[in-house]
């Protein structure tokens, strides 16, 4: 377990490079360590990498100096009994993969939207996303990995109060709290120190981004460098820093999703990285 902050760099923000290229930008750029994207698209494809390409992936990274920090898997649905069973296989495989790579977190997802969901209870997605996520991180305890429920639009856990819910009812040591206060924000539950004081004994891993919000209904934002945009950073890093938060910070550079409005990584994650350093060091 970490017990100071380090720094991270999202492989969603080197769109069109690999692993191994990803790995030694984030060295070059002055990153502790790296987040990988685990999906088809991702660097990582969780569903076709071997153990031994996983095992390389590793002593690469360690060559070069970079943790791995966490991997972002995108399985959610424990709804569907037709892809159920798959989404729990697939997201045990994940953990393996981290274990492989001495990586001591993986992402995921609060379950899907309830209201995406024609004709199914809330009710009942949230008590199947309950056992789902609990199957996971049952056989993920076995390698000594953690799961970190990312606060996220699209699922159960967009507030804190419900990420908090969901982790209580999963009631696993080795679940926490994926602290994205870009997304509190933007639900307007919480803001600022007090979402941090609601989700600092649950906070795993803290994400950071930064956007310029024009409407919230319809949804009209823009990514930015941090500081130039509307989150309120200034008062969550500094609470943050406050509760005495250890562990990775990882900037979330939004350029896989959004090439057109953010500068190149050495540019744009660069700035970002002074920038938490500056407030959270």
């Amino acid at each position: 377990m970490n017990t100071r902050i380090r720094f991270a760099g999202h492989t969603m923000g080197m769109p069109g490079r690999d692993i191994y290229e990803c790995i030694t930008l984030a060295r070059e750029i002055g990153y502790d360590a790296i987040e990988v994207r685990v999906a088809a698209n991702g660097q990582i494809n969780s569903e076709t990498i071997t153990d031994d390409e996983a095992r390389k992936i590793r002593a690469f990274a360690e060559q070069e100096g970079i943790e791995i920090a966490c991997l972002t898997s995108y399985y959610k649905d424990f709804v569907n009994p037709e892809t159920r069973e798959s989404v729990i296989r697939n997201l045990c495989r994940v953990a393996e993969l981290a274990d492989l790579l001495n990586c001591p977190l993986m992402r995921v997802y609060g379950g899907p939207e309830p209201y995406t969901l024609k004709g199914t209870w809330f009710c009942d997605v949230w008590s199947l996303s309950v056992s789902g996520l609990r199957e996971v991180a049952e056989y993920a305890a076995k390698f000594g990995v953690r799961l970190c429920i990312e606060t996220h639009s699209g699922s159960l856990t967009m507030t804190i109060r419900d990420t908090v819910r969901l982790i209580q009812d999963v009631s696993m040591s080795n679940v926490g709290i994926l602290f994205d206060y870009a997304w509190v924000e933007l639900g307007g539950a919480e803001f600022g120190a007090e979402a941090v004081r609601a989700a600092a004994p649950y906070i795993f891993h803290v994400h950071i981004k930064d956007w310029q919000l024009s409407s919230r209904t319809p949804l009209t934002k823009r990514s930015c460098l941090m500081g130039e945009g509307t989150v309120a950073w200034e008062e969550v890093l500094a609470e943050l820093k406050r509760v005495g938060y250890t562990g990775y910070v990882c900037d979330e550079y939004e350029k896989y999703w959004y090439p057109d409005e953010l500068p190149e990584p050495e540019i744009g994650m660069k700035h970002n990285l002074e920038y938490v350093k500056e407030r959270l060091l």
